[in-house]
């Protein structure tokens, strides 16, 4: 078995919490280790061309990435 990452770990713990419904529908079709992992590869280009590119502070950079693809707003109940 792989390592996980500390940020696919932090993805994960927030979508179980924040999106319940997405990890179910994501484990049913067997997708959801494909998810996570686009999601943290995401969140990471995204990180990398914010500090290094733009360069924008971490901290500021950290949370526009992880807003965008890991940490996903709280979805509404069906």
């Amino acid at each position: 078995m792989d390592e996980k990452s500390r940020l696919r770990e932090m993805i994960l713990s927030h979508w179980c919490l924040h999106r319940p419904q997405m990890v179910e529908d994501l484990r049913s079709s067997n997708r959801l280790e494909e998810a996570i992992s686009e999601a943290e590869g995401r969140t990471a280009d995204l990180l990398y061309e914010l500090v290094s590119v733009r360069k924008m502070q971490y901290q500021e950079a950290w949370e526009q990435a992880t807003r965008e693809w890991a940490f996903l707003p709280t979805e509404i109940p069906r």
